[in-house]
């Protein structure tokens, strides 16, 4: 029983050291370079997804966070985009086509849903319940999960201090 313990507990550790990787060592982009990727990937695909739902309105934003299982962090967040009504089967598959053209890999999984992902950001967009808000899609974004330290670890904290800000108005 105890040996069991000791396997699954070093199984754990060897998931959570893989599942993030260091700033430090093989990784040598910082957590404000990291940032700035992630934010140009959704400014990119917004507008996109915008244009294919004829979208009026989009609110996104984004923040520091700590990853699943609080290894490491990633700059993630979500919005809304406000469209008009529609078969909301027609307008998630222009979405798809729309972010695919656009270059983005579909990596869709779950029906009623477009998720793609580029240069490690993934993105995920769905209709909200059309009985409380018709008319809006949400979107939410998680860059990669990264241990930072020494300045990265820094400018990580203190924008968490910071709260969300808006990526697009």
């Amino acid at each position: 029983m105890r040996t069991a313990l000791t396997i699954l507990s070093l199984g754990a550790l060897l998931v959570a050291a893989t599942a993030c990787s260091s700033s430090t060592g093989g990784d040598d982009v910082s957590a404000q370079d990291r940032e700035q990727e992630v934010v140009d990937v959704v400014t990119e695909a917004v507008p996109v997804v915008q244009d294919a739902l004829g979208g009026t309105k989009v609110l996104v934003d984004g923040s520091w966070g700590s990853c699943p299982g609080g290894v490491g962090h990633r700059f993630s967040g979500g919005g809304t985009i406000t469209a008009p009504e529609g078969d909301a089967a027609a307008q998630l598959e222009a979405v798809r086509a729309a972010l695919v053209d656009a270059g983005f890999e579909d990596e869709t999984q779950v029906e009623d849903h477009v998720t793609v992902a580029r240069d490690e950001v993934d993105l995920d967009i769905a209709q909200q319940l059309a009985a409380k808000t018709p008319g809006t899609w949400k979107v939410s974004f998680n860059g990669p999960c990264k241990r930072y330290s020494g300045d990265d670890e820094d400018y990580v904290k203190a924008q968490n201090l910071e709260g969300a800000r808006t990526l697009l108005p």
